[in-house]
């Protein structure tokens, strides 16, 4: 039979040398010189028995050996009948096959002894990272402390929430921006997470409660809020004021000039202090709760703006280096995630924004 090497193997140098990802399962196996000639040889396929007379005598068997356990992990395919790539990573490549096979079946321990170990080993290690971020040497504008009231029916609320890409240009009131913020970003009570400490409630719902999203605001049309960025202290309901100079055209440039990023009255980056997970998710599926977490707050955030009767807009259409050096963060400790803006919207009725129309007789795809 001849046999060709898989497309799309991982591999990665651990303190003990090479290692490869065995595909479909969260296994690693040690690449040795030897192996690795052999997968080279193996290349764009050849027979077994060719493969074994590349090598001495004396460890042709061992080679054969080799390449029916590697045919068995799925490291060598048969050159001919191998079910090809699934169309998923073809598009997406064999980083994000590896990713999404190293973040599944993560053992969580519940009701385990063992958990309670694990539980009082991170707890007695220390080094927690704080559950709230804050500037406070920076000027701050206090928000009001009492959110409007959203008198919106919930029906009403989900019916009408869209995506709008059209502003009127009017602004927005400093207690629109204020509810908004605290309904999308802030805790509303707290409670006892035992050996954790107190645990912010949010409207979003996080991972364990760790809630590792931080709000940077860019003001641009805000009643009684100055023009620039600012960062959202949960903690104290305020904006701190990190730089003045942020106008919508600094912006436009982060985010490829796709304009409703930055036509609305402000916008707002979200990003992961992600160490919060990862002290206490201590496994590779973990990486997958800010995405998560994303997505919650992101609709939360979409929902209460259109309570407030305002249009929403959303996307990950930027430069997330960029941005991260926009909000001077280091992406090692906190890095860029989402891009929310909100508006006054321009809209011909409750239910389609301006410039989408409601579609003719086609296929659906």
């Amino acid at each position: 039979m001849k046999v060709r090497r898989r497309d799309h193997l991982v591999c990665s140098w651990h303190q003990d040398g090479l290692r490869m990802g065995i595909p479909g399962h969260r296994r690693w196996i040690e690449v040795t010189p030897d192996l690795l000639d052999l997968l080279s040889k193996a290349g764009e396929g050849a027979d077994t028995d060719e493969l074994a007379e590349q090598f001495p005598a004396e460890e042709r068997d061992r080679v054969r050996s080799a390449v029916g356990t590697l045919t068995e992990l799925g490291v060598l395919v048969p050159q001919e009948g191998a079910p090809p790539l699934p169309p998923l990573w073809e598009r997406w490549g064999a980083v994000a096959e590896r990713f999404h096979d190293e973040a599944r079946n993560a053992n969580y321990l519940v009701h385990s002894p063992a958990r309670v170990e694990l539980v009082e080993d991170i707890v007695a290690e220390g080094d927690s990272p704080d559950i709230f971020k804050e500037y406070p040497d920076k000027p701050v504008v206090m928000l009001p402390r009492r959110p409007l009231r959203l008198d919106e029916r919930v029906e009403e609320v989900f019916a009408t929430r869209r995506t709008h890409r059209r502003f009127t240009g009017a602004p927005v009131s400093l207690d629109q921006l204020g509810t908004l913020l605290f309904h999308s970003f802030a805790p509303h009570r707290f409670i006892h997470g035992g050996p954790f400490g107190a645990q912010q409630c949010r409207v979003s719902s996080s991972a364990g409660g760790r809630h590792e999203v931080e709000a940077y605001v860019v003001v641009y049309d805000v009643e009684g809020v100055q023009p620039g960025l600012y960062h959202y202290s949960a903690a104290r309901h305020a904006l701190e004021l990190l730089d003045p100079d942020a106008p919508r055209e600094r912006v436009a440039e982060l985010t490829y000039h796709q304009e409703p990023s930055y036509e609305g009255a402000f916008t707002v980056f979200t990003t992961a202090v992600a160490n919060r997970l990862a002290w206490k998710y201590r496994h590779p599926r973990a990486y997958r709760l800010w995405m998560y977490d994303a997505g919650h707050y992101g609709q939360t955030f979409a929902l209460a703006a259109t309570a407030l009767g305002l249009g929403p807009f959303q996307t990950v259409a930027f430069a997330d280096s960029e941005v991260e050096r926009f909000l001077g963060v280091d992406p090692d400790e906190e890095f860029a995630v989402y891009l929310l803006s909100a508006g006054v919207p321009e809209r011909p009725g409750p239910l389609v924004p301006t410039d989408f129309a409601f579609p003719p007789p086609s296929e659906v795809r």
